[in-house]
């Protein structure tokens, strides 16, 4: 049994790379890329729409849009373009070297050098260091932004140095006094960068921007300064790995993993490549759970668990040969077979926003090109301890059926929400209880105004309310830990949700959930220690129209084609139902126009309400 409480000790990815080898130039990308490929044709499709077009502008009145209104997306709308046209323009003058995509390159990067900031608006200290809304390129500030376009300036020169360097002599002099003076010298200088994890808390920044850090210090500084430089980074994602649980759980969900945990595995590829193989992955074995998170959150095919800021809905731009890449180097089957499940080649690969580093691993990597496609190998039953999550389906292997799921932890967890007792149910893989996710990015989400927006209040969660009492946020507001288990016929989990108010004295209240396999029900019970109070209640977000169907009975008929009815059971004494018309682009790619809010209100003297999700009528397959 493993009685490790972090995924690694510190200090354990430190030691694995003191013995490591550091030869940068095996990061150069000399192997050309078939410019005949269906995938690099989809490059050079766009390539091509794009020669002799305007490039996006990175504009001084949309960075102030930030400050004067809190949109950050107009700015970074413009600055992501101008980084996927180099990208894409790179791919293509790596297979071919021909000069029109050369030039396309230069240009780009030309341009990334004269930007006043590689900062993102929402991260820029300038606002309140000086009051204005002008970057100040005296003083850079070292964010995600800022690894980004380093990172890029880094893959163009190792992928394209010599013909780049041929085509614009004195570029690679000029990227390089950038990269310097905005990244690694800032990156040298200051340690009190937040996301260093210095004070305690870290989160994906911290992988995101050290691994970016090592390949634009193995593309632009001399060897021997090149490791004390990377050997600073390494120091840094230990921490971060360190400071992950041993269960491989990412409080910020399953889409930040992504940027995240992935990126800690890409910063670690660098290393190993850049070691010609001497990197100890050895000495990391808690990178197996890590990598196991994404297949044990997925509820169906294009669905996964939602909590945090993570979006329940698959997007089909996440780069799924790095988990395929690194199930296949740890022998882990499954986690290969679930990448492999994924689109993969051309939309993989080409996303935007993907970075030229992940594309030319993919267009790089034949195994993942050429692996079969396989089912998800969906799991009966996960727990994660550490954030007290359990997951039951109906199914093992399979997303038919139902499958119920409760969250508990603290409400000071990255990309928090208050949600401590939510609970999400989804019947053949689609969701029916949600979780919303997150909204559109703008200056109130990281503020001091984020427990204002509707999407992180606890009345917009599946989770109860005590006389009425919203959750606050903070890391005192909390759950007890997980208690039961799963016997093959009926799996059940309890929280002790008592912490997650401010509840006086002898009073309390715990949630259950409960699937029966046998009867194919899922259940949630809660049960409370309270005086009578008009406004206790529990809410229930579902996606779908409900209608009563008599007392104690309702139907959802859900927005999916083909999709089978719910039937929700309930001994609540009153029922109100509200719709929320959907306005924000982020949720609506999740659950298009509206959601549904279901307020479930006991009987005055009650102590307990259980509520029973079930399929309207059987499977197709199960009529037959």
């Amino acid at each position: 049994m493993n009685s490790r409480t972090s995924l690694t000790d510190r200090g354990d990815l430190v030691r694995a790379w003191s013995g490591a080898a550091w030869h940068p130039d095996l990061l150069r990308v000399d192997e050309p890329l078939d410019p005949g490929s269906p995938e690099v044709h989809a490059f050079l499709a766009r390539a091509d729409a794009a020669l002799g077009t305007p490039w996006p502008g990175a504009l001084l009145s949309a960075y102030a849009r930030y400050p004067r209104g809190g949109d950050r997306e107009s700015y970074e709308r413009e600055v992501f373009g101008r980084m996927d046209r180099v990208a894409t323009a790179a791919v293509v003058a790596v297979a071919t070297e021909l000069p029109a995509y050369l030039d396309e390159v230069g240009d780009g990067l030309q341009l990334l050098c004269e930007q006043s900031t590689w900062c993102w608006p929402a991260h820029d200290d300038v606002f309140d260091r000086t009051a204005g809304v002008v970057a100040d390129p005296d003083r850079p500030y070292l964010d995600l932004g800022a690894g980004e376009v380093a990172s890029l300036f880094a893959w163009a020169r190792l992928s394209l140095g010599d013909a780049l360097d041929d085509r614009f002599p004195g570029l690679h002099r000029r990227m390089r006094g950038e990269i310097r003076s905005r990244v690694l010298d800032p990156f040298l200088e200051r340690r009190d960068w937040h996301w260093l994890g210095l004070q305690g808390r870290i989160h994906n920044w911290n992988p995101w921007i050290h691994g970016n850090v090592i390949v634009a210090a193995a593309a632009f500084v001399e060897s021997a300064e090149s490791r004390a430089i990377v050997d600073l980074a390494v120091d840094g994602i230990d921490r971060y790995l360190a400071a992950l649980p041993a269960d491989g759980a990412i409080d910020e969900g399953f889409g930040y993993w992504w940027n995240g945990a992935a990126r800690a595995l890409d910063a670690l590829e660098t290393l190993d490549r850049a070691s010609g193989g001497t990197l100890d992955l050895a000495a990391l074995p808690g990178l197996a759970e890590l990598l196991r998170f994404p297949l044990r959150t997925q509820l169906g095919r294009d669905w996964v668990l939602g909590f945090a800021d993570a979006e329940p809905r698959l997007s089909g731009e996440h780069p799924w040969r790095i988990a395929h890449s690194w199930g296949r180097r740890l022998g882990l089957d499954e986690v290969a077979a679930h990448a492999s499940g994924f689109e993969r080649g051309t939309p993989a690969a080409a996303a935007p926003g993907t970075g030229l580093g992940r594309i030319l691993a993919a267009l790089r990597d034949d195994e993942w090109a050429s692996a079969p496609a396989a089912d998800p190998p969906l799991p009966a039953t996960v727990v994660f301890e550490s954030l007290a999550v359990a997951i039951a389906r109906e199914r093992v292997g399979s997303d038919a059926g139902l499958t119920i799921a409760l969250k508990g932890g603290h409400n000071e967890e990255n990309h928090n929400h208050n949600d401590l007792g939510s609970v999400t149910v989804a019947l053949d893989g689609v969701p029916v209880v949600i979780d919303v996710g997150r909204p559109t990015y703008d200056a109130r989400t990281f503020g001091s105004a984020r427990y204002e927006l509707w999407t992180m209040r606890s009345d917009w969660h599946s989770v109860p309310e005590p006389r009425g009492i919203l959750q606050p946020p903070g890391a005192e507001w909390r759950s007890g830990p997980l208690r039961g288990a799963d016997d093959g016929r009926e799996a059940g989990w309890r929280l002790d949700l008592t912490g997650a108010w401010g509840l006086a004295d002898g009073e309390g209240w715990t949630r259950g959930i409960r699937l029966d396999r046998r009867t194919a029900v899922a259940e949630v019970i809660d049960e409370w220690r309270l005086a009578p109070h008009p406004d206790t209640r529990t809410t229930w977000i579902l996606w779908g129209d409900v209608r009563t169907e008599g007392i104690g009975r309702l139907r959802l008929r859900r927005p999916v084609g083909g999709a089978r009815d719910v039937l929700i059971e309930h001994d609540a004494a009153s029922v109100r139902i509200d719709t929320r018309v959907i306005d924000d682009p982020v949720i609506a790619r999740s659950w298009g126009t509206s959601i549904t809010r279901l307020r479930l209100t006991p009987e005055a003297h009650a102590s307990s309400m259980t509520v029973r999700f079930r399929a309207a009528h059987a499977t197709p397959e199960e009529t037959r």
